[in-house]
């Protein structure tokens, strides 16, 4: 496969297109083209009026189907005209041959930057603009792994790759921003349709059972990921093409230092900007501007500011009172007697005026389970709110008559919704105490038989753990977690869970949980909205993880609620095939079928796909010890970016190959790490905890000297890279595995793959034997 080699970051001489010159774009043509937008944007705005109708009216349903079904049809058709628009920044790329050369290692920690900025910051945007992306959350990144991988395979970005990506970021912005709300609810009813299983909605809870409609609407699921899935991709190839540029002329080892750094630098900026609360439009400026290095002086780079500044605008409206909080994007408005939020664009809760005046204006209680919650309490001392939200459960607690109220939300921006809009001003009252926290660290922290009541609000995250399918959520609804919670009750006291259930098995699950974790009877009653749950603890559970295992119900190993056991759900199964096959037809398509893989490719590919595993599994264990928080996972993933340096910099001071020691020390650290649970620390101190997470990262060094020695003897930067990323796609995919395995697994996956690698890498020092004994003169 031939690759064109580039002077500069900017330079490419000619256009390999020959066709440049016949497909021109007439004024007819654009004028064409702004119709069809105009018909579209129309469709989608019809579309956003309706989502606040609770019924799906004829014209939603029409203009849905339109999007879906004729867009790729009105596409297909104007191929040659849109063709044209390509073109004409091939031409614009091209009419500059020279572009600033720059410095090499400056190119390089740019295109790091950008790639894992970008990369972040779409996962995070997609998911929470289309709220399918909430649950397949795994589906952005691997669409982009699989661009990136293709990109760097092929090698040779520069001006025009540059120009592509941010014309290609620009329509994908555009789409989430507009179409996303529409289609999001129309695929939402398709969800609900779809699962078997209490993953996305509400089908089984309807008694609808049709396995004709479920698999209907899955295929109709798989569809729109696999647009999604293959738009992420091509947008991500560029990108590919300028990293395996970057790396050219630089020392492997130099080069993947600042290429980890870069990608470090990317990760610190999109969290920066997360923790600060930015919005959407600012993520944009700073993860799209570097992209100006790659477009010199002249009009490439007035087309790249305009490009940048429409990306940006597209993405800034924002309907009523929005907030993008660390975890989500949060959409707050006023409604009578109280103020609504929602998640995602769907509803997600309400801080609702409950006082009893109210009430009897209204002439009934909207919503009861509340004020059930603490009823028959006369003596309610210290009370532990989880997920307090914004509000409701901690008015109640106060209105009925808590001394003291520890209200826990892992969302600070939620809380601070309810300190500014609740009717009734909970968090204003001093006998409250806020505590911005995951809960189960929350439980760590906190005394035990301290307290007369533990509440469990109606948590239901629609957001999940970082790279992992996890929610934020499922940890708290385990065995262990309950179990915990029963350990802050004083004798006496009671635990309350209020939660939404819908469906018989789920209702018995939670039922034999707390009975378990209570040592004492459980009490359940129904409301129109939720069910309600009551125990008087007796004693605490001794094991927790065993009880769970035995009752078949979640453990901090198997932390998935919703699920009804250890499977895979169909809803996942169909479209991740659909998923898969078409990630082969992409790979073909940028002809990597023609590339001859060889042992050496293959070392690189199951090394990328093991490392995956790793930092998924990592995260996990590390988030029952420090909570499910952004700061947890973020800084996770920076300390495995800063052992990675660190292992380069060992590589690079012996100059010796060390991978015989460094897979033994890996294989064994892993073995380790899948024997020895997070349980071994769990109450003990902070420095145990620390040294705990020490010990589940050190496998990340090891395999950093792997790949180090490995690309340091690369004949080609570009390939290497590539298979290593295209192997993480793989990894992506096992990651959903766990559901069926639990996480545990996931360390057992890696091991093996990493032991694929090393076959691979003796097969590859075999075939390098044998053809230097063959040209052996």
């Amino acid at each position: 496969m031939e690759h064109e080699k580039l002077d500069g970051p900017g330079d490419r001489s000619a256009v390999s297109n020959p066709s440049i010159a016949k497909r021109q774009l007439s004024r007819s043509d654009i004028l064409k083209l702004s119709v069809m937008g105009a018909l579209l944007l129309a469709a989608l705005l019809l579309l956003n009026v309706n989502m606040d109708s609770s019924e799906v009216s004829p014209d939603f349903v029409a203009a849905g189907v339109v999007i879906f079904w004729c867009l790729p049809a009105v596409i297909w058709s104007q191929r040659d005209r849109l063709l044209a628009v390509r073109d004409g920044l091939d031409r614009v790329a091209a009419a500059e041959a020279v572009a600033p050369t720059g410095h090499r290692l400056l190119s390089l920690f740019l295109i790091s930057f950008v790639v894992l900025f970008v990369e972040t910051m779409l996962i995070r945007y997609i998911g929470s603009q289309t709220r399918i992306f909430a649950f397949y959350k795994n589906i952005p990144l691997i669409g982009a792994f699989l661009g990136l991988g293709i990109g760097c395979f092929r090698g040779g970005g520069g001006r025009r790759e540059a120009l592509m990506f941010l014309a290609g970021i620009t329509v994908v912005a555009l789409f989430f921003a507009v179409a996303a709300q529409g289609l999001g609810a129309l695929l939402g009813v398709a969800a609900s349709l779809a699962s078997s299983e209490r993953v996305f909605g509400y089908g089984m809870a309807l008694g609808i059972n049709s396995i004709a409609l479920q698999f209907l609407a899955n295929v109709h699921m798989g569809l729109f990921c696999s647009a999604v899935f293959l738009g992420l991709a091509a947008l991500f190839g560029p990108l590919g093409r300028i990293l395996a540029e970057s790396f050219e002329g630089i020392g492997r080892i130099q080069a993947y230092s600042i290429n980890i750094l870069g990608s470090l630098a990317g990760l610190l900026a999109f969290v920066g900007l997360s923790a600060l609360e930015m919005p959407p439009w600012v993520w944009f400026l700073v993860g799209l501007l570097p992209m100006l290095y790659w477009l010199g002086r002249g009009r490439a780079r007035r087309i790249g500011i305009a490009l940048i500044a429409l990306a940006a605008l597209i993405v800034a409206p924002s309907l009523h009172h929005t907030v993008w909080s660390a975890y989500q994007k949060l959409v707050g408005r006023e409604i009578p007697h109280g103020y609504s939020i929602d998640i995602s664009d769907t509803f997600y809760q309400v801080a609702f005026d409950l006082r009893p005046e109210t009430i009897a204006q209204l002439g009934a209680d909207p919503l009861p389970h509340y004020s059930f919650e603490f009823a028959g309490r006369p003596n309610l001392g210290n009370v532990l709110v989880v997920g307090a939200g914004s509000g409701n459960d901690v008015a109640t607690a106060l209105r009925a008559g808590a001394k003291h109220v520890d209200a826990v939300d892992i969302d600070g921006a939620i809380v601070d919704m309810g300190r500014q809009h609740h009717p009734e001003h909970p968090y204003d009252d001093p006998r409250v105490r806020v505590i911005i926290d995951d809960a189960r660290h929350a439980f760590k922290t906190l005394a035990p038989g301290s307290y007369d009541e533990v509440l469990f609000g109606q948590l239901d995250s629609h957001t999940a753990l970082g790279a992992s399918s996890v929610r934020l959520d499922n940890y708290v609804f385990t065995q262990e977690s309950f179990s915990d919670a029963a350990r802050l009750v004083r004798p006496g006291g009671v635990i309350v869970l209020s939660i939404v259930t819908r469906v018989d098995w789920m209702r018995e699950r939670y039922a034999r949980m707390l009975e378990h974790a209570c040592g004492a009877p459980v009490e359940h009653t129904e409301f129109p909205t939720s069910s309600m749950y009551t125990c008087h603890p007796t004693k605490a559970d001794p094991d927790p993880t065993a009880t769970g295992i035995a009752i078949k119900v979640p453990v901090d190993d198997w932390p998935f609620p919703y699920l009804p056991g250890r499977s895979i759900p169909l809803s996942y199964v169909i479209v991740i095939a659909m998923l898969v096959g078409t990630s082969l037809f992409w790979l073909r398509r940028n002809g990597i079928g023609a590339v001859a893989v060889t042992p050496a490719h293959g070392h690189m590919f199951f090394l990328g796909a093991a490392f995956l595993l790793m930092e998924v599994y990592a995260i996990n264990r590390l988030a029952l010890l420090f909570g499910t928080t952004w700061l947890v996972s973020a800084v996770s993933i920076a300390v495995m970016l800063v052992e990675i340096v660190l292992a380069n910099l060992v590589v690079g001071l012996i100059q010796r190959d060390l991978r015989p020691y460094a897979y033994a020390a890996l294989f064994l650290l892993l073995l380790t790490g899948w024997s020895v649970g997070p349980e071994v620390v769990l109450g003990k101190s902070s420095a145990a905890a620390i040294g705990y997470a020490l010990f589940l990262l050190s496998p990340v060094f090891c395999a950093g000297i792997v790949f180090a020695n490995s690309f340091q003897r690369s004949p080609n930067a570009g390939t290497a890279l590539g298979a290593n990323i295209l192997g993480a796609v793989l990894g992506a995919w096992a990651e959903y595995l766990t559901m069926a395995t639990g996480i545990r697994f996931m360390a057992l996956l890696a091991l093996a793959l990493y032991a694929a690698s090393l076959a691979a890498l003796i097969l590859a020092h075999r075939a390098s034997r044998r053809e230097t004994a063959h040209s052996a003169p």
